[in-house]
């Protein structure tokens, strides 16, 4: 295990060796630790780095062109203005790093395929390039290569993708406001709920993209080919009752419970409706049938979701704060990026009253769910059912897991700060 100092005093010989200075020394580190580090405006280019942990670190005006970074973990990392030009980010976790005005101009961001280690035994997985919840406004992306990356909920305003290679990108709830899109290959790409106001995408192959939820009035798509493309015109609203609920909710949040009314929808078939994007902070949806929902990028702190049927419902990156899904059946529903945190209580004057309110979980059914990258901090998981859940790269911290059940899921692979070795 190479330790702090000894990385700190690899990193100075690699400034030596791109400045081509005596005592120079090109960085070749697999599986470094470099978690929660601070660097600033230095060169680290051509370095070899794979499977190296960056979580939460703080690099800003680095610069990583041409550098080996794959498999790395990026995740929370702070990584504003820094560039990555061709730098290999196959595989790499990019999940909620803040990548404003980054260069990433022709970096390889396909997926990876890496050696974990199960029961013993090498098994080859492939783990797509995760930047899902990345804040990447005003990044330079011109003929990267983000070919199946998660991008879902990522903030990409102002950012030039032109010519990129985006083959079947999810980027469901992402924010591509203003975005340069033109030339770029969007084949079977998710776009979903994406914001495209004022985007360009002229000459864009949208062929076989989903385009549901997606307004896409002005938006500039002279030669683009949207054939085979779904939802290319605009999709059904939500109806009129339920819109009528869920703005009556907005305006009882927005005025601090003086006006309007909280959303109560008990025991109501929502299947398949699309509340992406919203604030449903204690919304009920006690005995819901959720079948298919979509809630990606959705607030539901302190929602109540006991004895709801959210099979097959997408909450990507959604805010479950506190919530309560008691009893809830979440078979197969994908909750990649979500927040399972807790809410600290205020009173009516928002004062902090000193009572913390944990999601709880109890008795909910998470088989064959995608949790994959979500975060639990300490919700009650008293008889939770992960049978064969998918579980990569969650953080569970503290949370007492005693009582769940996860036979056949890949425990292996729950977020440790580090990445097996690949070939």
């Amino acid at each position: 295990m190479v330790s702090r100092t000894e990385l700190i005093e690899a990193i100075k010989k690699h400034q030596r060796y791109v400045l081509k200075q005596p005592g120079g020394k090109r960085m070749q580190l697999r599986n470094g630790n470099l978690s929660r580090i601070k660097m600033s405006k230095i060169s680290l280019d051509d370095a070899i780095m794979p499977g190296s942990n960056f979580i939460q670190a703080v690099i800003k005006d680095v610069s990583f062109n041409f550098c080996d970074l794959f498999g790395t973990n990026f995740v929370e990392a702070d990584l504003e203005g820094s560039s990555f030009v061709r730098a290999d980010l196959r595989g790499a976790n990019m999940a909620r790093a803040k990548l404003r005005n980054a260069n990433l101009k022709g970096a390889d961001l396909r997926s990876g395929v890496m050696i974990v280690m199960d029961a013993g035994r090498e098994r080859r997985v492939k783990r797509a390039t995760d930047l899902a919840n990345a804040d990447m406004e005003g990044s330079m992306l011109v003929g990267a290569n983000l070919s199946e990356a998660n991008m879902s909920g990522s903030n990409l305003m102002d950012s030039d993708l032109s010519d990129a290679n985006m083959f079947a990108v999810n980027l469901a709830g992402a924010d591509l406001t203003g975005c340069n899109l033109s030339g770029a290959k969007m084949k079977n790409a998710n776009l979903k709920g994406a914001k495209l106001q004022n985007a360009v995408l002229s000459g864009t192959d949208l062929s076989g993209a989903n385009l549901r939820n997606v307004d896409l009035n002005g938006v500039d798509l002279s030669q683009a080919n949207i054939a085979n493309s779904l939802g290319s015109k605009a999709v059904a609203p939500l109806p009129d009752d339920i819109r009528d609920l869920v703005n009556a909710h907005s305006e009882w949040l927005s005025s601090g419970g003086q006006q309007g009314k909280p959303l109560n929808a008990k025991g109501r078939d929502l299947s398949g409706m699309d509340f992406s994007g919203l604030d449903l902070s204690a919304a009920c949806f006690d005995d819901c049938v959720l079948r298919g929902a979509l809630f990606i990028d959705t607030i539901l702190a302190m929602a109540s979701l006991r004895g709801a049927d959210l099979k097959l419902a997408r909450l990507n990156s959604a805010t479950l704060n506190g919530a309560r899904l008691n009893g809830a059946n979440c078979q197969k529903a994908i909750f990649q990026g979500a927040r399972f945190g807790a809410v600290e209580q205020r009173d009516g004057h928002g004062h902090k009253t000193g009572v913390t309110w944990h999601a709880d979980l109890s008795g909910a059914d998470f088989s064959k769910a995608d949790i994959r990258n979500a975060i639990f901090t300490n919700p009650k998981m008293a008889d939770v059912k992960m049978i064969r859940t998918n579980i990569s790269g969650v953080a569970f911290g503290d949370t007492d897991l005693s009582g769940v059940d996860f036979e056949g899921a890949n425990v292996g692979a729950i977020l440790s700060g580090h990445l097996p070795d690949h070939s």
